[in-house]
């Protein structure tokens, strides 16, 4: 008899721990989780990514709208790394061009200008929104044909598709967008000393070089890609 009673009283301790733990599980919800061309665009040390993803009863309609939202969270991405590069520059060169340091302008030449190449003023604190809105333009355009470097595609209870999908930069895409906004004069600043005329040009202008735009764009993607792991 007291076999049974301890018997009993094992199942019925053990049954009560099942509860307790299926109560636990159920009350910390569903675990989240990434989805793979989501964490491909979070990975640290490559080129700069981005995940989109688009829903729609046809296969085809997801793919473009998960390709669109892709390339267009991309663009912004890199668009706004780019303000930022030249938004960096622009404050040390007004800090350190009066003086002659790191960009050997002549300070009695210096009047504590900074020009965009048309002679526009740019200032460290608000550059240029309508250089940061040609930077976007092109840069969009850039990656209007990217291919996606990962594909997925669900089928959803309601008979619908979802698909997602991982754009990447590539570096010969990075240099496309490098050689454009050198031509369009995006990437140069002026030191003006009321020397130079309406064509922009002035013998205080500083070019950023293809390899520094991409070691500062490779900064700026690992940046963004850190804050947006944490």
């Amino acid at each position: 008899m007291n076999k049974k009673l301890f018997l009993a009283a094992s199942l019925a301790a053990l049954l009560a721990t099942q509860i307790c733990v299926a109560q636990s599980n159920s009350s910390r919800g569903v675990k989240r989780e990434k989805e793979e061309c989501e964490e491909l665009a979070m990975q640290a040390g490559v080129n700069p990514r981005a995940a989109g993803s688009g829903t729609s009863s046809s296969e085809a309609i997801a793919l473009n709208l998960a390709k669109l939202q892709a390339r267009n969270e991309l663009a912004a991405q890199v668009s706004a790394e780019i303000t930022s590069i030249l938004k960096s520059r622009t404050e040390q060169y007004s800090q350190t061009a009066g003086a002659g340091t790191d960009f050997n302008v002549s300070d009695k030449n210096y009047q504590g200008n900074v020009t965009s190449a048309d002679n526009s003023p740019r200032t460290a604190s608000g550059v240029l929104e309508r250089d940061s809105m040609a930077i976007a333009q092109y840069v969009s355009q850039i990656l209007t044909n990217t291919r996606p470097i990962a594909q997925n595609t669900y089928d959803k209870p309601d008979g619908t598709v979802q698909v997602y999908v991982c754009i990447e930069m590539g570096l010969p895409e990075q240099r496309q967008v490098y050689d454009g906004l050198k031509k369009g004069g995006l990437l140069s600043i002026n030191g003006d000393n009321g020397d130079s005329g309406n064509n922009g040009d002035n013998k205080n202008s500083v070019d950023m070089a293809e390899k520094e735009f991409l070691i500062e764009l490779a900064k700026a993607r690992e940046e963004y890609a850190q804050k947006a792991r944490e």
